[in-house]
């Protein structure tokens, strides 16, 4: 009996069993694989036993949280597990309902696991890794067993959902727009019109660094002198036909490019810079809007003009030292044509200990592309590359893309 239960456990994983959420508290257990645990939060001890379990009751809405979990034999850290959470929220952000949603990600040597509070009226997800899809599941979470300890990854989860069913105030008469704006424009369906798109990237950090032992992760603490953030909206083609067939303006010069983000043709560009390092920790923020120029049906040059970036506008957030973020609003127009505005919005929180968590909606055109930059370096990483479905998706009536973004190295 007591070489099968050694069998047992020499066979059991070292890695996350139960995950349980309720609102301003939270609960996990472990495979019990022997020896002793240390849990610790946000780099504070709070557990030291044989039992594999913890609960926390200091568990608050709208942070991430960070566990980890070592095993131990014979004093020496042999295993470790790392556990970013946060915390449920009984109020959802009507705005935007991927900000108040719980996202967990946990970490093992063997192992990158998902899990996401479920989306309302959701029947399935697209899962991709670096780029790449994987499958579509039906259930609110995945589980990557084929990985390199030495690597990181980038994970993408995708959804879509009928506006009709949508928590959004005046989702009703918006749905309704919607489809009768997908009839009257053939170049657009009722059902394309009237769906929101969901979309969850999350960045995981090389795993052998995220699973060292506390004792050494105190000793060299990471922090994040600088984050940049660039968020550019552009026309990909060459020639952009006007959606409104009364317009002596029948095209508009496009920026003819692809995603790039030191691309030089744009619609908007904004550049925001927040610096740790500096007296105040300042956070900058710069705007720039593009020529509109339009051309007759023969595509001779007609006007140019450029609209007032007065519609781009920045309010800091500042959470605690060392925590700090922004609530970025978007809405410019056309000054040559009688057309909806480029509309999105963005939260943000950049702590300097090195994680981030973003989150927003926008129209589904033009081409949107967000790239960050964590220190004092020039590279660009994507953050967010969605194409764009149409300048008519500029309409008010048009169901949003919604995206959040956060990381864990």
């Amino acid at each position: 009996m007591l070489q099968n239960r050694r069998e047992e456990a020499f066979q059991m994983l070292f890695e996350i069993k139960t995950v349980t959420h309720q609102p301003d508290q939270i609960s996990f257990t472990w495979n019990d694989v022997g020896g002793f645990y240390n849990v610790y939060k946000d780099g504070k001890h709070l557990y030291e036993g044989s039992v594999p379990e913890f609960q926390d009751d200091e568990f608050k809405s709208g942070k991430l949280y960070h566990y980890f979990i070592e095993r131990v034999e014979n004093n020496q850290v042999v295993d470790v597990i790392a556990l970013q959470t946060s915390a449920f929220a009984e109020e959802k952000n009507i705005e935007n309902p991927l900000q108040s949603l719980v996202m967990t990600t946990i970490v093992a040597k063997t192992q990158i696991a998902l899990s996401w509070e479920k989306i309302k009226d959701v029947e399935a997800y697209d899962i991709y890794r670096d780029g790449e899809f994987i499958e579509t599941v039906d259930t609110n979470r995945y589980i990557d067993r084929n990985i390199d300890v030495d690597k990181p990854y980038v994970y993408l989860i995708r959804s879509r959902r009928s506006l009709r069913k949508s928590g959004e105030r005046m989702a009703s008469m918006k749905s309704v727009l919607s489809n009768v704006f997908g009839a009257l424009n053939p170049a657009t369906s009722q059902s394309e019109t009237a769906i929101e798109t969901f979309t969850t990237v999350k960045l995981v950090g090389t795993l052998s660094k995220i699973l060292q032992p506390m004792n050494e992760r105190i000793q060299e603490p990471e922090t994040v002198d600088q984050w940049k953030l660039r968020y550019t909206t552009f026309l990909a083609d060459e020639w952009v036909r006007n959606p409104n067939p009364l317009s002596l303006n029948h095209f508009f010069k496009g920026d003819n490019r692809d995603f790039d983000p030191n691309g030089e043709g744009f619609r908007t560009r904004v550049n925001i810079v927040l610096a740790y390092d500096e007296k105040g920790e300042p956070l900058t923020f710069t705007k720039e809007v593009g020529p509109s120029i339009a051309y007759d049906h023969l595509k001779r040059f007609r006007e140019q003009a450029k609209a007032s970036a007065d519609g781009i506008s920045l309010k800091r957030t500042d959470h605690k030292k060392g925590e700090s973020g922004f609530y970025l609003t978007h809405s410019v127009g056309n000054p040559l044509a009688a057309a909806p505005s480029i509309d999105y919005e963005v939260t943000a929180v950049f702590k300097r200990q090195g994680t981030f968590d973003m989150a927003g909606y926008f129209d589904p055109a033009p081409h949107h592309e967000i790239y960050l930059v964590k220190g004092r370096g020039d590279r660009w990483r994507p953050i967010l590359q969605v194409e764009s479905r149409g300048l008519a998706f500029m309409s008010d009536a048009i169901a949003y893309h919604y995206w959040r973004c956060s990381n864990f190295e």
